[in-house]
């Protein structure tokens, strides 16, 4: 079942959720459609600098984003450049989701990633799983959904 994300509510004190750490968050690509957002559009723009110069030589249409996203997750995220330490943390955590392969990653695995790529930074942050489930609830305009830890392997990007 995927939960579409809302705006927080706040709750008295005492009340509020835990982390759950089995909710897996992915991009979904029909919440994006549902929005009239060009998810296409906005993953080429995450591409590294090869496949962007690669591709003003031949302009291909940006129909679909599935090839856009395998190629991120192929080559685009294993350059150096690609989670940068003064990266924005919301589109930093986009940028891990993206690299997933449309695949759900939870706040823990998310937070690990961070960790591990921005461990000797000048640039020190708090990327714990706390924080990042925050931004992840907040997500709207990254077209983030939530799914269940129990059905994460239905969930599929589907373009």
């Amino acid at each position: 079942m995927v939960v579409r994300n809302t705006k927080a509510q706040r709750k008295p004190s005492g009340e509020e959720d835990a982390v759950n750490p089995t909710q897996g968050y992915f991009i979904d690509l029909e919440l994006a459609a549902a929005s009239d957002r060009s998810l296409s559009l906005i993953f080429a723009a995450r591409r590294c600098y090869e496949c962007v110069q690669a591709d003003e030589q031949s302009r291909p249409e940006p129909a679909e984003a599935k090839p856009f996203i395998e190629r991120i997750a192929e080559h685009c995220s294993q350059t150096p450049d690609y989670l940068l330490p003064d990266t924005p943390l919301k589109e930093a955590i986009f940028r891990v989701l993206l690299a997933a392969c449309g695949g759900p990653k939870t706040p823990q695995d998310i937070t690990q990633v961070l960790s591990e790529k921005w461990a000797l930074t000048a640039y020190p942050r708090d990327v714990s799983e706390a924080v990042t489930q925050r931004l992840l609830d907040n997500s709207e305009s990254y077209c983030i959904a939530r799914v269940l830890e129990s059905e994460s392997e239905n969930v599929t990007t589907k373009s």
